[in-house]
């Protein structure tokens, strides 16, 4: 056995280290803080030793078996002693930030710092590896079911991170303590990036919907609009200004007679004040834009035109689940001068891929409003909390 101690000022660098002098099968025996230099005790730096080791023999014989030929007259079997994994290292590390907290409370936390980072750094290089084979097992069929959810390598090595703090080795090898810690933990980091999200606010004298051509922002609008009228028994008028498409027009206009509610038509910013003060006497107005190409910048200056209203108001930006991460991240981009205060997720029934929601929430740090579940008006839609995004990625619901 082949053992070596290490001086660093971190966690990261020791890591680089031992990968460097003994190799990725190498593991870590203890880590304690320590002070070097100074003068009568006065001065002293801190710094961390890592004492690391690796079983040369056994480094060997494994290469010596990786280069025989692999035939039924030559084979010789490996070693029954298995090699240690990132997921040990993991396990190992996890037992020892409980007990460096306990011994080193004097440190103020400098130790379980460091600790944390090299779980961070080794959670990465586990889910760099593709065949799975450094992850604990129960986290196998999680991570393909996150990935065919098109969660992003960086949110989930993220969200694993975050499991990995809270559950034992124990409940590492658990499946249903692993599945419903990450839910729970889905639930948590979107509550957090989404802030004050939630449905319509009720107080809103204006509400606008912006977004690109073809996400159901008209029957969206309509929806809420049904909703507002039937249910809480606002008294309620539209807007709208994309008078580029007459077919937008004709559909809104059909909404408004059917709920029995009057529609304007704005054909420039400069009209909508005066349009706003012949609907006075309404509790709320549902205002519609164009979706036209949000790449051009024109028309993202006319949005923010329409926005400077001096009623309350409220914006959603509206994005259809069909579409392309990139795409959807480029439209988000295109409207970043554009004040944005939640977003509503449409055709959650077009598809059974719902990773985008996490993706671009937590990227974007986005208010959760609404999700659209099908073409009926006022029925198909519902609040997209963070409970009701978790159960979608993880297929609990609607699969």
């Amino acid at each position: 056995m082949r053992v070596k101690k290490y001086i660093v000022d971190s966690m990261s660098d020791a890591l680089q280290q031992i990968r460097t002098d003994l190799g990725k099968d190498a593991i870590i025996l203890n880590t304690k803080p320590i002070k070097t230099g100074g003068f009568l005790g006065m001065f002293c730096k801190k710094k961390i030793e890592v004492i690391a080791a690796i079983d040369p023999n056994e480094s060997k014989e494994k290469e010596t078996v990786k280069n025989i030929p692999q035939s039924p007259a030559s084979f010789v079997a490996p070693s029954t002693q298995p090699a240690p994994t990132f997921s040990n290292v993991l396990q190992t590390v996890a037992l020892q930030t409980g007990s460096a907290q306990r011994e080193e409370k004097v440190e103020s936390g400098s130790v379980s710092k460091e600790l944390e980072e090299m779980r961070g750094m080794l959670w990465k290089l586990m889910m760099a590896d593709d065949k799975n084979t450094s992850l604990p097992e129960a986290f196998i069929p999680l991570r393909k079911r996150l990935q065919s959810q098109g969660i992003e390598e960086d949110v989930l090595a993220s969200l694993f991170e975050r499991m990995l703090k809270e559950l034992s080795p124990e409940e590492m090898q658990d499946d249903e303590k692993v599945r419903q810690k990450a839910k729970e933990i889905i639930v948590t980091m979107l509550r957090e990036a989404s802030g004050k999200h939630g449905p319509l606010q009720p107080d809103m004298s204006l509400v606008t919907f912006i977004g690109p051509t073809g996400v159901g922002k008209t029957t969206t609008l309509a929806k809420l609009a049904a909703e507002s009228t039937l249910a809480r028994q606002k008294k309620v008028g539209m807007i709208t200004s994309d008078t580029y498409r007459i077919a937008a027009v004709e559909q809104l206009k059909t909404y408004a007679n059917i709920l029995n509610v009057p529609l304007k038509i704005v054909y420039s910013a400069e009209e909508l004040v005066p349009t706003l003060e012949r609907l006075t006497g309404c509790d709320m107005i549902f205002m519609d834009t164009a979706g036209r190409n949000y790449r051009n910048k024109e028309y993202v200056e006319e949005i923010n035109r329409l926005l400077r209203s001096p009623l309350p108001n409220e914006t959603f930006l509206v994005l259809s689940l069909t579409a392309k991460q990139e795409d959807l991240e480029a439209i988000i981009e295109s409207f970043k001068g554009v004040r944005i205060d939640k977003v509503i997720f449409t055709k959650t029934d077009e598809t059974s891929t719902y990773g985008s929601i996490f993706n671009l929430i937590i990227k974007y740090k986005l208010a959760l409003s609404y999700i659209t579940t099908g073409q009926n008006v006022p029925d198909d839609i519902e609040p997209a909390n963070p409970e009701t995004v978790a159960e979608l990625i993880l297929g609990e619901i609607r699969e």
